[in-house]
């Protein structure tokens, strides 16, 4: 057995003046990645940036002793195997996020190499960060003379990894679609989709009609034996 505990994102808790996960900070970006798993791999700590996208190839190369599998498209990630079994301590690659959802104007997005962190989003300016010396990414570097050569660098990555103008018309596209289809359902009697219990309080906690010995069995867990009813049993034809 591999015990593999994740998270999908981190969160903003009032740093930096803001919440929730709308931002590529280190506190919204970062997430656990614990793996457990005693008989086979020795405890350490890995520093280098990796991605939940390389969570697919880690497990597929675990199921298969090692080989990498023939997958049916170009997969985002790269395995983890390696770095678990401390036979290389070489950076897969980069670490590559989008934030396409609410609070977002237009795309967010953001490379992570190394020490370095660059995010980039039309309207606002570029940031760069040396995480590994500034953590609280107080000091943007992209402003920087000495830091041009790198953030050209980053810039020629996100153009090579991205379309901006494509991906932002696929989300717009995609905004266009689903508002349509919401006024479509909203129309006639409408069905929420959320799982929503109905339940009878008249029939729960304390009521002066209900039996208390009853009410109590219904409260625990695992319910217990309902007692036979007084005198002989009796079948029904």
């Amino acid at each position: 057995t591999i015990i593999l505990f994740i998270s999908d994102h981190g969160e903003m808790l009032g740093e930096r003046g803001l919440w929730y996960k709308m931002s590529f900070f280190e506190w919204s970006a970062r997430v656990p990645i614990v793996f457990h798993a005693p008989g086979r791999f020795a405890p350490r700590r890995v520093c280098l940036p990796v991605s939940l996208v390389d969570l697919l190839p880690t497990i597929a190369e675990i199921a298969l002793n090692g080989k990498s599998p023939t997958y049916s498209e170009t997969l985002d990630g790269h395995s983890l195997l390696p770095l678990l079994e401390g036979t290389d301590s070489k950076n897969p690659g980069a670490v590559y996020g989008e934030m396409l959802g609410e609070g977002a104007v237009a795309p967010l997005l953001m490379i992570r190499r190394g020490p370095y962190k660059y995010i980039y989003s039309q309207p606002d300016p570029e940031q760069l960060f040396d995480v590994e010396n500034d953590p609280n990414e107080l000091n943007n570097l992209a402003g920087r003379p000495e830091c041009q050569e790198l953030r050209r660098n980053f810039q020629a990555e996100l153009l090579q990894h991205w379309d901006k103008e494509a991906l932002h018309k696929q989300v717009l596209d995609s905004q266009h679609r689903r508002r349509l289809v919401y006024r479509a359902l909203r129309s006639g009697r409408h069905t929420p989709w959320d799982f929503q219990p109905y339940q009878d309080a008249s029939q729960k906690y304390m009521r002066n009609h209900l039996d208390l010995g009853a009410l109590e069995r219904t409260a625990r867990y695992p319910p217990p034996e309902v007692p036979p009813p007084d005198g002989p049993a009796v079948a029904n034809d």
